[in-house]
């Protein structure tokens, strides 16, 4: 139903309109808010360390397991404050999630299954952050003598 003049030349605003846009408005102007916070909460993947929140980013991972069996897929970094971030895994079905620690270009991260098709594991990662803004390095999985490598590149 349109906007229609009443006598004195002033439009009637329809009521059922008007109470469209009021409940749309404030979860519009949440989303944006929330999504204009998180995007300043992220550096860009490859920064120089110096840059604020430097390895903060979504990447792409490449690695071999301790048994030798190559994957890939991808790594999300976000920082928790001071030199503290939450990492996140998604490799082939598998979601694990850590805590990492940066010190000057290390990374250490303590990490465990969240989901997973065949168990749960843990273990710890050890990386080096290069001036490509690549993280290379090895990882660990509980109670397994052997260790895996693992590159981290920045999505393109």
């Amino acid at each position: 139903m349109a906007d229609t003049p009443i006598a004195d030349g002033t439009p009637e605003t329809n009521p059922e309109s008007s109470s469209i846009w009021r409940r749309l408005a404030v979860p519009v102007v949440l989303l944006v808010a929330l999504s204009a916070g998180g995007l300043a909460m992220c550096g860009l993947p490859g920064d120089s360390l110096d840059d604020g929140e430097g390895i903060a980013g979504i990447y792409v991972v490449n690695g071999v397991d301790p048994g030798g069996v190559e994957y890939s897929g991808t790594v999300t970094i976000v920082p928790l404050g001071g030199d503290d971030f939450d990492v996140q895994w998604i490799v082939t079905g598998t979601i694990q999630r850590g805590t990492g620690l940066l010190r000057g270009d290390r990374f250490s991260v303590e990490w465990e299954t969240v989901t997973a098709a065949r168990g749960d594991s843990s273990g710890s990662a050890e990386y080096t952050v290069g001036t490509d803004g690549v993280l290379r390095g090895t990882r660990t999985v509980d109670g397994v003598a052997e260790s895996g490598t693992e590159e981290i590149f920045p999505e393109p």
